[in-house]
């Protein structure tokens, strides 16, 4: 694709994969920088966000000055659900009226919409940017209209349409554009596994640094999650998240257990993809491999999400029984 479109990637996080991304549809990329962590209470998240008006308005200015000196027909954005992006996007909108500002949808969420919640959502924006100027919450899946939204699936995209109300033909399914990268990897590595040898592929989150559950306890998920895959399997691959990695250094892993550096080369050598509920996942249906989710009644998450695996297990009943 041309030059005319820039991806705008705001989360460190994310800049690796997204710039993969760039690349392989002619983008030009922009990196923001910032991160997005929700660890402690949530007053103290709050008072965490609050805190970095400063950085987030410089790091505005510098994007806006960015795309006024380009002459983009497309915008792509890394994700508008988050706090950052509720932040940047009403600016960019009004700033750049010659784009179209596009949306990819960049991880898994429950399709549950309660209209408390929006309510509470958008009244503690709504009070704390009249006095700081900063919305410290983000406006979750579908929240912010925009030109166009990729969504994985059509459940995404009936939930946007239902319960978000989003046109339909402002919403395009394309997995293949979204993940274009685990499309070319699965094309070129093929199947790389000991047909003899039956392999689990472990992928792991950031639960704490997400605000789902405690640091402790994600540990726990972790440990007793990987001594059950290592009796159930002849071997089990372990990809750490690239937001919190060096956990697997304070577990004790088992003979057959070892950690895999590179996510596709760990699917082309794996039978089962686990995890909790990561956006991987779906990385793993491309490489055909059966999808296992772990829920746990810890994990702060609606249960709606583990309909997009092929099997859900319960940590407590079927891991720490």
């Amino acid at each position: 694709m041309e030059k005319s479109s820039c991806l705008i990637v705001f989360e460190t996080s994310m800049e690796k994969r997204y710039a993969q991304m760039a690349e392989i549809h002619g983008f030009t990329l922009y990196t923001v920088g910032l991160t997005n962590d929700w660890k402690n209470s949530f007053k103290d998240n709050l008072k965490i966000r609050i805190n970095s008006k400063e950085l987030l308005n410089q790091k505005r200015v510098l994007l806006i000055q960015f795309l006024k000196n380009n002459d983009f027909k497309n915008i792509y954005l890394s994700n508008a659900e988050g706090y950052i992006s509720k932040n940047f996007i009403p600016v960019i909108r009004k700033e750049i009226l010659s784009a179209k500002v596009i949306a990819f949808q960049h991880g898994l969420f429950p399709l549950k919409y309660s209209v408390y919640k929006e309510i509470s959502r958008n009244l503690i924006n709504s009070i704390v940017h009249k006095f700081t100027g900063i919305f410290p919450l983000g406006s979750g899946f579908g929240g912010i209209t925009l030109d166009r939204y990729y969504v994985y699936s059509e459940r995404e995209k009936q939930f946007l349409v239902s319960k978000r109300g989003w046109s339909p033909d402002a919403i395009t399914v394309d997995i293949k554009f979204i993940k274009p990268e685990v499309y070319q990897q699965f094309v070129f590595l093929k199947k790389n596994k000991n047909e003899e040898t039956l392999t689990a592929v472990f992928l792991l989150q950031g639960l704490f640094v997400a605000g789902l559950c405690s640091e402790d306890y994600e540990l726990k998920l972790i440990e007793e999650t990987i001594n059950y895959l290592s009796k159930k399997y002849n071997r089990v691959l372990i990809k750490e998240h690239p937001a919190c990695e060096g956990r697997l250094k304070k577990i004790n892993l088992p003979e057959n257990v070892s950690e895999e550096s590179n996510l596709f080369e760990s699917f082309s050598k794996a039978d089962d993809a686990y995890s909790f509920f990561s956006t991987a996942l779906i990385d793993a249906k491309v490489f055909n491999l059966k999808t296992v989710g772990i829920s746990s009644k810890n994990i702060k998450v609606g249960k709606e999400i583990y309909d997009n695996f092929d099997l859900n297990i319960d940590f407590e009943k079927d891991i720490a029984s």
